[in-house]
């Protein structure tokens, strides 16, 4: 829920926890949803598509997975770009090695080895929290981006 007009109280849960209480706001963000998915793509050159809205959506993504580990979790998590550049990587070497293979696949396995990885820097932090946790997804971040710069493997 953004906002609500004064004096406008709800009697169901369903209604409380709408994101858009009133009408005239749900037709607007209809009718943008609407432009975004079938007028857009159609007008929008390879600059828009690749520059501007792929790296948009990508963030996109990445705030959602840090709003559920800091927002619903309570978990601070300072090396959240370390992670992104796992998969990234994954995403690259998959495709390189297997160009045959389609690439929802290729981000399937991506996930599963970006999740090996976390699993590897997470078992050791599973005690710790707070200040001490945010420091060590900051040293995983650091240490990643050490292997990438200097492991030949990834940047061959």
């Amino acid at each position: 829920m953004f906002y609500r007009e004064a004096g406008d109280f709800k009697t169901s849960y369903q209604d409380d926890n709408q994101t858009f209480p009133i009408k005239f706001d749900r037709y607007r963000y209809y009718a943008v949803l609407f432009i975004a998915f079938a007028v857009i793509p159609f007008i929008i050159n390879d600059y828009w598509a690749n520059a501007i809205f792929l790296p948009f959506l990508i963030y996109a993504i990445a705030a959602i997975g840090l709003n559920i580990l800091v927002g619903y979790c309570g978990q601070v998590s300072l090396g959240t770009g370390g992670f992104m550049a796992v998969g990234a990587y994954a995403v690259y070497k998959l495709m390189t090695t297997f160009p045959e293979v389609s690439i929802l696949i290729h981000v399937v396995l991506a996930g599963g080895i970006t999740a090996i990885v976390g699993v590897l820097f997470g078992l050791p932090s599973l005690r710790i929290k707070g200040f001490y946790l945010a420091v060590a997804t900051l040293a995983a971040q650091f240490f990643l981006v050490w292997l990438f710069n200097r492991v030949p493997w990834f940047y061959n």
